[in-house]
């Protein structure tokens, strides 16, 4: 195991990040849009898999649940796609609202239509990629020391099938974002009214989602850029700069020896002799974990949720016949509280491949 991250450290702040991600969504079932549904839950189902993988090839590459590796191989490829697409909409939704400044009402066809529509890039689109990964995959999976099993890819259609999805959505987020802010901040009195009036959506939740859309611009597209950069410069040392001869090819021919059968091995050892590929597994292992933290830090920790939070820590006592002390509304809310007025608050290769 590489030395920088002593076992069981990476587990347990996957696990914990799998549960941070998900809590939110206990309350607020029905006051999330669909895509930070979507977000929360691709960031889990990453965080998961990471915690399991981690646990079990923290030190080997043993082949010991293929069809686990089957599975989880195929949702690496979509789960990048669909947290960047989660992110993508948040962005856009935010810049309609900003600039129509809730000057416009839908019907329930209209409605419906934006529904499928966003379902359709949160969960069709990701699942779509998943089944065109067979395009440019020439093994079964491999099993890396340390990170556990991942998909391969193969040939220059890998850059459009891996990597095109997420780098679009980051750049839309790019462009969406800065123009967001500046329609908000010069019609600020105009939203500050909108956002005071409307019932789905307070200033404070406008922040939050902002701030997401923000962060996945910020830590992922640089990466990303980096990401294909370096495999373009490695020239014929990277599968990816390889033409897509036919599927034969790919799946039979790509590697001496191997086929689409075949499981490729990579101890610590050989990973740990490059500091691109140490930096792309340790960022693997944990900018999930960095996302489900700062979700949970927006979204799991205001008032309704602490008031969750008291009722589950009293629920065990409160059935053994302890009598807790009532409590008056406002003491059960923070002494800290947002308001409507505006309030600045303190706020191997990458995750996507």
């Amino acid at each position: 195991m590489y030395a920088l991250t002593p076992y069981p450290i990476t587990p347990i702040g996957n696990f914990i990040a799998t549960i941070l991600a998900l809590l939110p969504l206990l309350s607020q079932i029905r006051k999330l849009s669909p895509a930070v549904w979507g977000y929360a839950v691709w960031i889990a189902i990453y965080d998961f898999i990471t915690f399991v993988n981690t646990t079990i090839w923290h030190d080997n590459v043993n082949i010991v649940v293929p069809v686990w590796c089957d599975i989880t191989s195929k949702l690496l490829t979509g789960v990048p796609i669909g947290t960047r697409a989660c992110a993508f909409i948040i962005c856009l939704d935010l810049y309609r609202m900003t600039r129509l400044r809730g000057s416009i009402d839908k019907n329930k066809a209209q409605k419906r239509r934006d529904t499928m529509y966003r379902l359709s890039l949160i969960i069709g689109f990701p699942m779509l990629i998943m089944a065109l990964y067979i395009i440019i995959q020439p093994i079964r999976f491999g099993v890396t020391e340390e990170l556990g099993c991942g998909p391969g890819i193969y040939s220059y259609v890998g850059y459009i099938i891996w990597y095109a999805p997420p780098i679009v959505h980051s750049l839309g987020c790019a462009i969406l974002a800065p123009l967001t802010l500046s329609t908000f901040l010069r019609h600020r009195k105009e939203m500050d009214e909108f956002l005071t009036n409307d019932q789905e959506i307070t200033y404070n939740k406008y922040s939050r989602l902002m701030f997401i859309a923000c962060l996945d611009t910020i830590f992922n597209l640089p990466v990303l850029i980096i990401g294909v950069a370096t495999d373009a410069s490695e020239g014929k040392t990277d599968p990816l700069n390889y033409p897509y001869i036919s599927w034969k090819n790919v799946h039979d021919e790509a590697f001496p020896g191997l086929n689409l059968s075949s499981i490729v091995q990579t101890p610590a050892s050989v990973w740990s002799a490059d500091r691109w590929d140490i930096f792309t597994t340790k960022w693997n292992e944990w900018i999930y974990v960095f996302h489900a933290v700062t979700f949970f830090a927006l979204f799991g920790t205001t008032p309704e949720m602490r008031r969750y939070y008291r009722r589950a820590f009293w629920f065990i006592p409160e059935r053994c016949g302890y009598k807790r002390r009532q409590t008056s509304e406002l003491e059960t809310l923070s002494t800290v509280a947002f308001t409507s007025n505006p309030v600045q608050v303190a706020s191997s290769r990458t995750a996507n491949e």
